[in-house]
């Protein structure tokens, strides 16, 4: 295996772990706001966002095609945790 190779494989793993770790904290952080008006709701699209920035840059790490089924993942797993912490905490 390459060394360019290692590092595609490091910085991908590192980048989607990351920024699904915080995609799940802002939606599961979303279902604990009080504030304003809609503050739920953008939340909850900003952890959509971060899911979906999370593929989007591994895709583009290794040079694959950008729109993919994977995107869905980075869409379901937010809202499941929405749902989940939604239904058993309010």
């Amino acid at each position: 295996m390459h060394i360019e190779q290692v590092k595609k494989y490091v910085l991908s793993s590192l980048a989607c772990s990351v920024l699904m770790l915080h995609s799940l904290a802002v939606a599961a952080l979303g279902t604990q706001a009080n504030g304003a008006a809609g503050s739920r709701q953008g939340l909850f699209v900003m952890s959509l966002l971060l899911g979906l920035f999370g593929i989007v840059v591994v895709r583009a790490l290794n040079r694959r095609r950008i729109l993919t089924p994977w995107l869905l993942f980075a869409v379901v797993i937010p809202t499941a945790v929405y749902v989940l912490y939604f239904r058993v905490l309010t």
